[in-house]
């Protein structure tokens, strides 16, 4: 009899829950004064519990005043002591931000970047883009003919609530963007490879249906940098060198905390004020103001308003809505369908059998899938983009994947990350796995997985037998070994009378030692934000453009509707940032946007 439970593993994310909706029901929304602050009397009818706990209307709530929206003062002149000229001014240091800012150095502006970040950030590594040469290399082009109907799947699949505008903008435009993108950094030794997301491109095996992902996600690799979809850092690295050496200015460490508009809110916004250790500086912008500052995932109170979904999510976003909320201060208004749509995943990265699975079709693990209760809760065939929604509301809001000794031989061939490369060895899967299960692996010495913190090893559990497993993970022996028993008989008929699953999935769990697994969604970021068309601008609550101001990346509204599904890989990547960025660097210093 033996279990063996890794320990000391460092966590994928280390990000706190953020507040409970029911708490948003109770007033610790983050209202101004603890109170609606609304028109007329809303604020005033407002009632209260005996233990103080604010009651809602639907006037109330809908006139309440959030402590976000509520403008600092502005900062006192006489402490502004530095003042920087330009055409155009980029907040962020993304890779929105620097392609925009690429882009308009190369036709000749004169740039001023500033970003509060230390250098370059990026986080992700996949690119989406239609027809570039590569796509074209290895036979993966769409006609408009082929994709109108798998945009017209994606917009039902998002209630239609997204700006198709955008998308079609994407599709027009991303190979343009790309190839530029790809010709910046090949001088650093960067090229670019096809993420594998439909395992056999989809042609020979599971294409996925309704869950169907496109091979259209480039992903940029390097010398000591080759995993497919993990390398973006390189990137803009290398954008931000090309940005200085055209004769662009970058500035870090410095943060905007006021835009600048004239005509008291009501005229052009002309450059910003931003704040660099303990001094501040006004940034003067003749031709334009560029937000690309990211998402808004890190302050609650934005949360609980825009996308109140995410909030029983852990979380693992980086950024507080600081650019966003410099645009609500002087009018610009929030885009049109809330709430907004997060980005989620689950059972990705973090969990090695789904890291090298999902490099066939982005789907969460395959296999058996149980929840605190021992009992199955959805179909496991399913992407990570939507498994975390089935999950979330599971007892704890957490699965348990569950597997045997047979199951890494079963689930071959174990296909490459990238398309045209080399397909795993199903030995080599299997040894990784092994590593995972031993306490004594040191991650930080294995060249493939530096920095890979197998997350989920801390709650990892391999037994001689699935009574060892059950009580390793903490679920109800009897409820799941009845499950299992269920579950192995739907693998002998090929016939799932539970949740329907197509039969090449069905993998019995009998040989031992068993494997399990327990697993919590996140959100990575909450994409969208403020009210912006089709030229990047800016707009206000009657989709009139701010003169002299820009949106590029998460930043821009509108792209996803009910959450970021993943049927495009990369697109936020590939389109919100390279495709509009490289847009609106040429068109802005062309003048013509």
């Amino acid at each position: 009899m033996s279990i063996e439970t890794p320990m000391n593993r460092r966590s994928f994310l280390k990000g706190a829950t953020v507040v409970g909706a029911a708490a948003a029901a109770t007033g610790a929304l983050g209202l101004a004064g603890c109170a609606p602050q609304g028109k007329g009397d809303a604020a005033k009818g407002a009632a209260t519990t005996e233990q103080g706990e604010l009651i809602l209307d639907a006037e109330t709530f809908q006139n309440a005043k959030w402590n976000f929206e509520i403008p600092p003062e502005p900062v006192d002149e006489s402490k502004i002591t530095n003042t920087v000229e330009c055409e155009i001014l980029v907040i962020g240091a993304g890779v929105g931000g620097l392609v925009t800012a690429a882009s308009a150095v190369e036709e000749g502006a004169d740039v001023v970047l500033i970003a509060s970040s230390d250098g370059p950030v990026s986080r992700g590594g996949s690119n989406a883009a239609f027809n570039t040469r590569l796509t074209h290399e290895l036979d993966l082009d769409f006609t408009r003919e082929e994709i109108e109907p798998i945009f017209q799947s994606i917009f039902a699949a998002n209630s239609f609530r997204l700006d198709q505008e955008k998308w079609w903008l994407v599709f027009d435009e991303s190979g343009t963007a790309m190839n530029w993108l790809m010709d910046k950094v090949a001088p650093y030794g960067i090229s670019a490879v096809i993420e594998n997301n439909q395992r056999d491109g989809g042609t020979s095996w599971w294409d996925g249906g309704p869950l169907k992902t496109l091979n259209v996600s480039h992903s940029f690799v390097a010398e000591g940098a080759q995993a497919a979809g993990a390398s973006q850092q390189i990137v803009v690295e290398a954008l931000a060198e090309e940005i200085t050496k055209g004769g662009g200015r970058i500035f870090y460490s410095t943060t905007a905390v006021q835009l600048d508009r004239e005509g008291d809110n009501t005229g052009r916004v002309t450059g910003c004020v931003a704040k660099h250790d303990s001094e501040y500086t006004r940034y003067n912008a003749s031709k334009g103001v560029v937000l690309a500052t990211g998402d808004f995932s890190q302050d609650k109170d934005m949360v609980a308003k825009y996308c109140p979904m995410a909030l029983p999510f852990g979380y693992g976003g980086v950024y507080d809505g600081s650019g966003l909320k410099l645009a609500l201060w002087i009018g610009a208004a929030w885009q049109k369908y809330t709430p907004n749509a997060p980005m989620l995943a689950t059972m990705g990265d973090e969990v090695l059998p789904c890291r090298w699975w999902a490099e066939g079709a982005l789907t969460t693990f395959p296999g058996l899938l149980v929840n605190k209760k021992g009992v199955r809760y959805s179909n496991e065939n399913c992407t990570y983009g939507y498994m975390p929604y089935p999950q979330r509301v599971q007892p704890d809001g957490c699965a348990f994947l569950i597997w045997d000794e047979n199951w890494v031989r079963d689930s071959a061939p174990w296909q490459s990350d990238r398309v045209g490369g080399e397909a795993r060895d199903t030995q080599e899967v299997y040894d990784a796995i092994q590593a995972l299960f031993d306490p004594n692996t040191d991650w930080t010495t294995t060249e493939e997985y530096a920095g890979f913190d197998a997350t989920m090893a801390e709650n990892a559990v391999k037994a001689d037998t699935l009574e060892e497993l059950a009580d390793g993970l903490g679920l109800p022996r009897e409820e799941f070994l009845a499950q299992v028993e269920r579950y192995n008989g739907y693998c002998e008929t090929g016939l799932d009378d539970e949740f329907h699953k197509d039969k090449r999935f069905l993998l019995p769990v009998k040989q031992p030692p068993f494997y399990g697994i327990k697993n919590e969604p996140y959100t990575l970021c909450i994409t969208g934000g403020l009210n912006t068309d089709i030229q990047m601008h800016v707009c206000d609550a009657n989709n009139d453009p701010i003169p002299g101001l820009y949106g590029v990346g998460t930043v821009v509204g509108d792209m996803y509707g009910d959450v970021y599904d993943y049927k495009v890989p990369g697109i936020n990547l590939g389109g919100a940032c390279t495709t509009f960025g490289y847009l609106l660097g040429k068109n802005l210093t062309a003048g013509t946007w």
